[in-house]
């Protein structure tokens, strides 16, 4: 008793010599003492939870929401605006036939007349790769449009890989610089119906694998796993592959909804011709009578339908039964074309990669006219047959009814040792029965009614409402869920808690936000509620969750919670705002040149007190003019004196006057150019150009300046040969025809540029923009 004292849990002590607790609840009371004193000592040495309050804390979270929110829509924005910034204007007024953009709008003009998309897309590869940044192919199509000499892309990412034999898929990694394979190893291999079956025995170590994941994944390339799941808007519908094929890892949400399943299976009453026709014609016709049934019915009609059958016959026959259902009443086709998603009726073997809201489940195989069950389903009975039993099980988004005259007892597995039989036998018993059957493989609930979640769940029932904890069968689970009062089977409110459930997401987002946000999506109302809260203030905090719940019910009640039957949004639209188009002349400035006055003779400009004029007169054409040459200068200033010529006297004076100046100097096409003290000749961007007075000579334009004009040409074709660059760059600085001089003079702005890394000049003389 004084050791405890000394503890610090000294009231069990006290409670129990007073009589409040007896010898069989004293060890509770115990545990109870201690746990609160480990909690009162965790608060007193940390700050953040001494002075935690969950509604700061929460008001917090909406802030951070709110930022991250618009930090995303911001991206796109920019994204969508960089994008647009690289598309070349089309409004230059450059016609150069050679460049790349002038091959394009002439083809688009033409209708394409007598010019493949390969020679297309040979003749313009740098202009593509702007325009379409992202371009979306099958390998055959790679191989038939992309030339292997295109210039790489950066990156090639392969969908669905699992069904992507090596062989069809390295044509198109050779023409990235970096791949990506995305694929699920527990899905559809490529199908081997029309391939050959010889393997070089001798050099077994060199035969590809069965796709080119497969080769990916035996070459031990780093790996990254994707466990959260997206389409199913009810955890039933996913609920069997996670447990069956994928240990129960994948990170699946439940819905409102989730007290009831969503995968139903009709017994139909019929047989299996299978002696002659090879079809269930009793399934087809439910089916059929099912989707009649969906398209009469104006709210399920929104609902987007897919029909998966075990064989191609059975798929054949609802795919006739449906076009005659159609020609009998046209008007039920008329709703079907009107639908956001058409209807497909396809087998095990091409159904991969497909989803609808509602998938119409159609076995086929069962027991003949006589009742002999054979154990022979087709597909599912191959080596790997499970696969595509997990492929077509898992295309649902919303609801899936699974029609089948084979009852899951009449599956007799000691007839058969194929896994694929087994599992079918297992989602015929789950359809039928639901989570249960999934028992022994789901994951383990929360049981612990000592858990924080459990004696949240208590008061929640203590305050007139019905609630659940551990809500889910994956990793990931509501931690409390409150049944709706006015409609047993669903849940109304979703209450997250402290929980090992939330410290075990990886990211804050992905606890604070993504996960949040996707129970929202799929019809929850969520709430949280914080030990710290509880353990301060219990009886406020349980008010403040009652108010949360009646408020989510009121609502309800106002505007019943119907199924969600509206077509998902397709589309996302970007605002941003949009510059006018410029011409390449609207891009640069004037060139005016500087006039200076008579400042005296011939005679007078050799003598010494003329020298600091000349001077004078020099540092004004530089402030003015500059870049400019030496010669177009000196031509300029001895003018002041009356001058034409030049010469060795006129020079040894001009460079006494040019010292005196001190003006900056750099050496290009073959003269001294001149620099004002504002300009930086490395990060000299203009472009002058004549504003219908005096033009300059090229060879008075220096480097650095017509490779700027070369670069505003550049940005509009792209690429384009050399001699149409030269004429177009001659153009722009007002000369009509091109020269020795003048080609001498661009030749030197090019130099200029490719040294500095703008452009690359090809084998064949084409000019081409760096990125």
């Amino acid at each position: 008793m004084d050791e405890a004292r000394e503890l610090g849990i000294g009231e069990v002590i006290d409670d129990y010599t007073a009589g409040r607790l007896t010898e069989e609840n004293i060890s509770a009371a115990f545990v109870c003492a201690v746990c609160r004193g480990v909690i009162s000592a965790s608060f007193a040495e940390s700050p953040q939870l001494s002075s935690f309050q969950g509604s700061q804390f929460d008001a917090k979270l909406e802030k951070y929401r709110q930022v991250s929110d618009k930090f995303s829509r911001l991206t796109v924005q920019e994204l969508a605006a960089r994008l647009s910034a690289r598309v070349p204007d089309t409004s230059s007024g450059i016609s150069a036939g050679s460049s790349e953009l002038s091959v394009l709008q002439k083809a688009i003009r033409s209708g394409g007349r007598m010019l493949p998309i390969r020679k297309l897309f040979d003749s313009i590869p740098n202009l593509l790769r702007r325009i379409c940044p992202c371009m979306l192919m099958s390998p055959i199509s790679v191989a038939q449009y992309i030339d292997p000499s295109f210039p790489k892309f950066d990156l090639v990412i392969f969908d669905e890989a699992s069904q992507m034999p090596t062989s069809e898929a390295v044509g198109a990694i050779a023409r990235g610089e970096n791949v990506i394979v995305v694929g699920d190893p527990k899905q559809l291999p490529p199908t081997s119906f029309f391939t050959s079956n010889q393997i070089d025995e001798e050099n077994y170590d060199k035969e590809d694998l069965e796709s080119v994941l497969d080769d990916c994944l035996a070459l031990g390339m780093p790996q990254k796993h994707l466990l959260w799941h997206y389409r199913s808007r009810h955890e039933s519908l996913i609920a069997f592959s996670n447990a069956k094929f994928y240990e129960n890892k994948l990170l699946t949400f439940p819905s409102p909804a989730d007290i009831v399943s969503e995968v139903k299976w009709v017994n139909v009453d019929g047989f299996y011709d299978k002696g002659k026709t090879k079809q269930n014609k009793a399934e087809a016709e439910a089916v059929i009578a099912e989707i009649i049934r969906r398209l009469k019915d104006e709210k399920l009609r929104k609902q987007s339908i897919g029909v998966v059958t075990f064989s191609l016959v059975q798929q054949n026959l609802i795919d006739d039964m449906l076009a005659e259902a159609f020609i009998n009443d046209p008007q039920l086709e008329q709703i079907a074309n009107e639908m956001y998603e058409p209807i497909f009726i396809k087998n095990l073997e091409n159904v991969q990669g497909d989803e609808r809201d509602v998938i119409l489940f159609s076995i086929g195989y069962g027991p003949d006219n006589d009742g002999r069950v054979s154990m022979n389903f087709g597909p599912v009975n191959r080596d790997g047959g499970w696969r595509r039993l997990n492929v077509a099980v898992s295309r649902a988004r919303r609801e899936m009814i699974v029609f089948s005259v084979i009852r899951p007892e009449q599956i007799d597995l000691s007839r058969t040792r194929s896994e694929g039989v087994a599992q079918l036998k297992a989602f015929l018993e789950y359809a039928a029965k639901g989570r249960s059957a999934l028992a022994a493989g789901s994951g383990t609930a929360h049981s612990d009614r000592e858990s924080f979640a459990q004696a949240v769940a208590d008061e929640i029932n203590k305050l007139g409402y019905t609630a659940k904890c551990g809500i889910g069968c994956s990793g990931y689970k509501i931690d409390v869920g409150v049944i709706n009062p006015d409609k047993p089977s669903e849940y109304i409110m979703a209450v997250m808690c402290d929980s090992r459930n939330n410290a075990s997401a990886t990211t804050s987002r992905d606890r604070n936000i993504l996960q949040p946000q996707v129970l929202k999506g799929l019809g929850w109302n969520v709430c949280s509620v914080h030990a710290p809260d509880w353990l301060d203030n219990k009886q406020k905090t349980a008010e403040r969750l009652k108010a949360e719940i009646d408020a989510a019910v009121e609502r309800y009640r106002s505007a019943p919670d119907e199924k969600d039957c509206e077509a998902p949004k397709t589309s996302f639209s970007v605002e941003f705002q949009r510059e006018e188009a410029e011409r390449i002349e609207d891009k640069c400035e004037r060139y005016a040149s500087v006039q200076l006055v008579t400042m005296g003779t011939a005679e007078s400009f050799y003598e010494p007190q003329s020298l600091k004029a000349i001077a004078d007169c020099i540092s004004r054409v530089v402030e003015a003019e500059a870049p400019v040459s030496r010669k177009y200068t000196e031509k300029k200033v001895i003018a002041a004196w009356g001058i034409t010529r030049t010469g060795s006297r006129v020079d040894k004076v001009f460079d006494s006057a040019l010292s005196l100046a001190k003006v900056k100097a750099t050496f290009s096409n073959g003269s001294d150019f001149y620099w004002n003290k504002s300009q930086d000749p490395e990060s000299y961007s203009a472009c002058r150009i004549p504003d219908g007075g005096e033009k300059r000579s090229l060879d008075d334009i220096c480097a650095r300046e017509l490779s700027n004009g070369i670069m505003l040409i550049m940005n509009t074709q792209i690429a384009m040969a050399r001699s149409d660059l030269v004429r177009e760059t001659a153009k722009l600085f007002g000369f009509s025809r091109t020269g020795g001089t003048i080609e001498q003079s661009v030749a030197a702005g090019i130099v200029y540029a490719r040294e500095h890394g703008l452009i690359t000049v090809g084998e064949d003389g084409k000019i081409t923009l760096n990125e």
